[in-house]
């Protein structure tokens, strides 16, 4: 995503216009809005993206080449909303649509509330469990399996991706309560969900090794035994000596 010349606009709130005349006013004590246009500079993309949030005027500190310091003030920007919201992941094809549509609603969520963000992540394991067809009961008619166990069940067949969904329902878990997670941490969760549906339906590494097997396989290939020689049998005993 790259920004759009022109396409941006800021404008400061009236409250703190109202907040210059104060005795103590500083320029940290600014509050702006902000919204701006993007657009994906992916080939055969262009998609244009509307970003906005909260902006304002922090003080910064640096040194200049002769190492002094310096003191400046710049405008740093808080993203609310991201339309539409791109997903965070490399989207893999095979995913189940089931799967996938919880996780572009927490795409969209993130800006806005991690905390839903995460709980739709949350919601895509469950949806991933259905599809691995992990049980909901303990048995027919029994007690319903909370995501946690249904985790323990397919980990005991998937040993590798097992662990990797259930860091992600903790991070789930921490959505359901305010400010119980950051969007760092939903990031993660989503670099986690990458990595498991990679594992389970992209097939391209699996491709290239068979590639990878068969050049080996041709150009390796283990020299044939040579054929044994027929034996000249053992050398004839020296004839004995003859007395004078």
């Amino acid at each position: 995503m790259v920004a759009m010349k022109d396409k941006d606009v800021i404008e400061e709130t009236g409250p703190s216009k109202r907040a210059h005349a104060h005795e103590v006013w500083d320029p940290d004590w600014i509050e702006e809005r902000f919204a701006k246009l993007l657009k994906c500079n992916f080939a055969n993309c262009g998609e244009v993206v509307s970003v906005s949030g909260n902006a304002g005027i922090e003080e910064d500190h640096f040194q200049d080449d002769e190492g002094n310091w310096q003191q400046d003030y710049v405008r740093h920007y808080e993203v609310q909303s991201l339309l539409p919201a791109p997903l965070p992941i490399r989207p893999i094809a095979k995913t189940p649509e089931t799967v996938k549509e919880p996780l572009r609603m927490a795409g969209q969520l993130l800006w806005q509330s991690p905390e839903a963000a995460a709980n739709h992540v949350r919601q895509a394991v469950e949806h991933l469990m259905d599809h691995q067809k992990v049980k909901k009961r303990a048995k027919a008619g029994g007690k319903k399996l909370t995501l946690h166990a249904r985790l323990l069940e397919f980990e005991k067949k998937d040993g590798l991706n097992g662990p990797i969904l259930r860091a992600i329902k903790w991070i789930g878990n921490d959505g359901s309560h305010q400010g119980g997670v950051t969007r760092e941490e939903v990031l993660d969760a989503f670099d986690m969900m990458e990595l498991a549906l990679t594992n389970l339906f992209d097939d391209a590494a699996a491709k290239i090794m068979k590639k990878v097997q068969a050049v080996i396989k041709a150009r390796e290939k283990k020299p044939k035994p040579k054929p044994a020689t027929a034996s000249a049998g053992p050398a004839p005993a020296p004839a004995p000596a003859t007395k004078p």
